[in-house]
């Protein structure tokens, strides 16, 4: 027997004594390749959780503007308006530069020059020079016939003022023989410039209630519709003793009852 013979088992055929081969697990390819997705997906889930971080932090503060050299002036504290008064109340008119008032025996014009009285029965040039500077302005003139009841007259024209001044002519009459050598009206139309005042406080626009108010004496329809109202009562005495003083004939308008002019004139009794 042989060396071999005692061996409890015989040797093995080398081809038989190989490992038999594994086999390939289906399964191992996949779960590689999960296990690759899932480390993908955390980095993902990591990075963008990193910029989500990032994006709500506050950024860096801009610098500062630097400061001027001059600080920028602070706006005034405002003041507290008055309260607006519902009605704004009309303007005074301004007062006028010159005056012209009127009485019984002439008139005075004041102006910035001084002062000047007319009567009557004086020229009438130096009366029209004061008149001119009183209203800043020469008068147009005008002219009114006569007749055998009434003189002819030179009329020099201001705005709201007329002047009427004796024309004699040739006919050798003196101006001591006219009861009114000159004489005034006054109607609507003065500029703002020129107040005119008389004794009776009567004035152009008030109303015949208002004028009569003021004591006229007499009261008169005439033909035309108007109404004359006749202040100071007992003038116009020329030819009895010479003196000249005029009453003031105030006149309304026909259509608003209101006065339209204040003459100072004589005249006779019913004229």
């Amino acid at each position: 027997m042989s060396n071999d013979d005692w061996l409890p088992f015989a040797p093995l055929d080398p081809q038989e004594h190989r490992e038999p081969e594994r086999r390939e697990n289906p399964n191992r390819v996949p779960m590689i390749l999960g296990a690759v997705a899932g480390v993908l997906l955390v980095a993902v889930i990591v990075v963008v959780s990193v910029y989500l971080v990032r994006a709500t932090e506050p950024t860096t503060a801009a610098p500062a503007p630097a400061q001027s050299s001059q600080s920028a002036p602070q706006p005034a504290p405002s003041t507290p308006q008055d309260p607006q008064p519902s009605e704004t109340p009309a303007p005074e008119p301004p007062a006028a530069a010159s005056t012209i008032a009127l009485n019984g025996s002439g008139f005075t014009v004041k102006t910035a020059d001084g002062t000047f009285t007319h009567t009557w029965a004086d020229d009438s040039g130096p009366a029209i020079a004061a008149l001119t500077k009183a209203f800043g302005t020469a008068p147009k003139e005008d002219f009114v016939n006569g007749d055998a009841e009434n003189w002819a007259y030179d009329i020099y024209v201001w705005p709201g003022f007329r002047l009427y001044d004796v024309f004699l002519g040739d006919g050798g009459r003196s101006r001591s023989e006219v009861p009114a050598p000159t004489w005034v009206t006054v109607t609507s139309g003065l500029p703002q410039s020129v107040q005119v005042t008389n004794e009776f406080g009567v004035a152009v626009g008030d109303t015949l209630d208002q004028a009569r108010s003021k004591g006229p004496f007499d009261e008169f329809a005439l033909t035309n519709g108007h109404v004359r109202l006749t202040f100071g009562e007992g003038r116009g005495t020329f030819y009895s003793n010479g003196k000249r003083e005029f009453s003031a004939f105030v006149e309304s308008d026909d259509a608003t009852q209101k006065v339209a002019s204040i003459t100072y004139t004589f005249r006779a009794r019913g004229q």
